[in-house]
């Protein structure tokens, strides 16, 4: 796959070590795509309107921000890729909302597994 067609995705999620773990699944995979991970929604939102991803995943729960903001947020910048949502506190209200929300691709519990990865990335 030459780097012009390689899937950009961007993690944004405040633990690093969801980083970590996001990347080890990625790496069983064996797949090649471009991961691009942020802890703070601000940057996230910079590298959005600079360099648009074709997939973004957010966690819920975020320091200056929640995710539902940050889908604002993108939105606002035009962002038009998929957007899915990672949640480690299941609220029946979050996953109702995403189910709702025409824009949320997907909402799935932390942390992410191999078939929610096959899911996203449409393996």
């Amino acid at each position: 796959m030459s780097d012009f067609t390689k899937r950009k995705i961007l993690v944004l999620d405040d633990d690093k070590i969801q980083h970590l773990l996001f990347r080890k699944r990625v790496a069983i995979l064996k797949i090649d795509i471009d991961l691009i991970f942020f802890e703070d929604a601000l940057s996230a939102l910079d590298f959005i309107a600079a360099s648009p991803p074709h997939v973004v995943i957010s966690d819920i729960n975020l320091n200056k921000m929640d995710g539902w903001e940050f889908l604002e947020e993108i939105h606002g910048l035009g962002f038009n890729g998929a957007f899915y949502l990672l949640s480690g506190s299941i609220y029946p209200e979050d996953r109702s909302r995403a189910t709702k929300d025409e824009r949320v691709s997907g909402f799935f519990e932390k942390p992410i597994k191999e078939s929610d990865l096959h899911y996203i990335l449409g393996l």
